[in-house]
């Protein structure tokens, strides 16, 4: 996710996790996280970081249409026992978490199965650390990717091998055998390296 794209460094304003809770329970454009007691507007990127989060959900939407998943950009996720967080892709495989009837309201997701986050250079460290560890908290996760905005480059850390790092390139494809598919690293960065 990314956070002011004009400049490297994160602004935000402290607040409890009440206040927090309350701030994101209403709908609205702007997606928020709280890091460390203080809350940061996570809305707006990088054309490239925009493009790359939208290729990646077209690419797993696509493929996922008529099965029994979801996927969704920019939604929170709810964290066990801390305040939720907001990855750029998350697919979810638990029918109560898009059931209207049973999905947590405000929505949030309790059972994200693959998560991508897109690194832009306030959040890289955030999204390689303090967030890799929340999504472990999550007992459905089982693949978390991270993605290069500024070169095709991929990784990616499986439950399966004990979150061991898997890195990608172009020409190689992701195996996402959770969803019976192969994320070709050129397909993700398709358009966004244009010269």
């Amino acid at each position: 996710m990314a956070a002011n794209p004009q400049d490297d460094t994160l602004h935000g304003i402290p607040i409890t996790e009440e206040g927090f809770e309350q701030l994101i329970s209403i709908e609205t454009p702007y997606r928020y996280e709280l890091i460390d007691g203080i809350v940061y507007d996570m809305t707006g990127s990088s054309p490239e970081h925009g493009k790359i989060a939208g290729n990646i959900f077209s690419l797993i939407h696509t493929h996922i249409r008529k099965g029994p998943c979801e996927v969704y950009q920019d939604q929170y996720v709810a964290i066990p026992d801390d305040t939720p967080v907001v990855p750029d892709v998350v697919l979810t495989c638990d029918r109560a978490d898009w059931d209207k009837d049973k999905r947590l309201k405000p929505f949030k997701i309790r059972s994200p199965r693959i998560v991508v986050e897109v690194l832009s250079p306030s959040t890289e460290n955030r999204d390689r650390t303090k967030k890799f560890a929340l999504y472990q908290r999550c007992s459905s996760l089982e693949v978390y990717i991270l993605v290069s905005q500024d070169e095709p480059h991929v990784e990616v850390y499986r439950r399966a091998t004990g979150w061991r790092q898997e890195r990608f390139s172009t020409g190689q494809a992701i195996k996402l055998n959770q969803i019976g598919l192969d994320l070709l690293v050129d397909d993700i960065y398709e358009r966004v390296f244009r010269t």
